[in-house]
């Protein structure tokens, strides 16, 4: 299995740039930003969500993270092995 990435802090998030937009793409099924393993979201200084992919180390614009995916798209791991396997 992989190594996990990383989740960077909040003050390196805020300087990323938005997702070009030819790295995202129209989606019509549950494989879209959201249900990904390596979407984040973090808040910046002032408050206001940010929504993040570590994988490509940009902003995803909101509202495009409900419908749109990249083709780095992983299923989330609580699916398969439960909410909290370190638990365990």
């Amino acid at each position: 299995m992989p190594a996990a990435l990383p989740v960077p802090s909040s003050r390196a998030a805020e300087e990323w740039r938005y997702l070009d937009i030819d790295v995202l793409k129209p989606s019509r099924s549950s494989k879209v930003c959201i249900t990904c393993q390596h979407f984040r979201y973090e808040v910046d200084q002032h408050c206001v969500t940010l929504l993040t992919c570590p994988i490509h180390q940009g902003l995803i614009p909101q509202g495009e993270h409900l419908t749109k995916r990249c083709s780095g798209w992983v299923a989330r791991r609580e699916l398969a092995v439960g909410w909290c396997s370190e638990a365990g």
